[in-house]
């Protein structure tokens, strides 16, 4: 009796322990948002950088794998980082200037309050419009200092988890073994989601980019880079791509090219979401997609654009968790099929 009463403290004292980490890091990133949102993002492309190292590595030297992987991946997302807003802002003028040009003839046949109310509201937005525009300009070299504190922080955690990985014990009192498991366990689900969604984004981008040089728009392959990076970013990603590529397309089409260039996001974004994402995922995580979207909601509300990234990793930790510690190492299947040890 007193045997298994102890090993039930035994197992409690590992959880609470492993759970107030948890906590602890929600509350840390809650307290300093920018700080360990540059971990975060660190921590995320620190995988996505060794996911092509490790096809590599089959054909080539492990160190020179690494160094090529890294080297184009970084190179690819300062591109994509410095190019974005002077793209945005040029485009995004030329707009604008010509909505201030546009006015309707004193000789129209609506009345002329309807008219004075459209010309000035016009008038209005294009100046709105433009205020944003020079705003978000004046924080380009803000972002561009960020996006060099992420790559910095990117090779800091990739030589951090080295580190980590030889101590991990240390961080349990009771059963280390046990938590060296959990650990393990709970990085190779990460791993294999990110490594899906690499293979996703790397799609992505290539057919954004291809049907961009295809209908003639200019920046084809800024923006096909551009959809491969921001792809990781559940929802926002396809925001972020469509203000410079519906710019573009008006740039190089005028009107046919909005309308083009919404045609092939909403293309992309259904094949990516009904064909690639279940087929690639759906051995990775069996969580149903209902729970997956309220969890980036409301991870988003609370902790903002840092959010949406640890809301499915956070998913996958509690759902680690739950196997591991409260069923005690089973975990469970589709529908129809029994508990089975994992």
């Amino acid at each position: 009796m007193e045997n298994s009463e102890k090993k039930t403290v035994k197992k409690m004292a590992d959880s609470l322990i492993l759970f107030s980490f948890f906590l602890l890091f929600l509350i840390l990133l809650k307290v300093s948002p920018f700080i360990l949102g540059a971990v975060v993002i660190g921590f995320y492309l620190s995988i996505v950088l060794d996911v092509p190292a490790k096809y590599l590595s089959k054909k080539m030297n492990p160190k020179l794998s690494k160094f090529l992987s890294y080297t184009l991946l970084l190179s690819l997302i300062f591109y994509s980082a410095v190019s974005f807003f002077p793209i945005v802002f040029s485009e995004g003028k030329k707009l604008f200037l010509e909505l201030t040009n546009i006015t309707i003839p004193v000789n129209s046949n609506l009345p002329k309050w309807i008219l004075e109310f459209i010309n000035s509201a016009n008038q209005q937005i294009s100046n709105f419009a433009l205020n944003i525009l020079n705003k978000i300009f004046s924080y380009t070299p803000s972002i561009i200092t960020m996006t060099i504190l992420i790559i910095i922080t990117t090779i800091a955690v990739a030589n951090l988890k080295e580190y980590l990985k030889k101590r991990i014990n240390f961080f349990f009192i009771q059963d280390k073994e046990r938590g060296y498991k959990f650990v393990k366990k709970f990085y190779r689900d990460f791993e294999k989601f990110v490594s899906g969604q690499v293979i996703i984004a790397l799609f992505v981008g290539i057919m954004v980019g291809i049907f961009s040089w295809i209908f003639g728009i200019k920046g084809a392959f800024f923006l096909g880079t551009l959809s491969f990076i921001t792809d990781f970013i559940p929802f926002l990603g396809v925001i972020i791509v469509s203000i410079p590529m519906l710019m573009l397309g008006y740039s190089s089409l005028g009107i046919k090219g909005i309308v083009i260039s919404i045609l092939i996001l909403i293309t992309v974004n259904q094949i990516e979401s009904w064909i690639l994402a279940p087929k690639i995922q759906s051995d990775n995580f069996n969580i149903h997609w209902f729970v997956l979207i309220i969890s980036i909601l409301i991870f988003g509300d609370i902790f903002g654009f840092i959010g949406i990234l640890i809301a499915i990793p956070s998913l996958l930790f509690i759902k680690r968790y739950w196997v591991e510690y409260i069923l005690g190492g089973k975990r469970w299947e589709k529908p129809g099929k029994n508990l089975k040890n994992s």
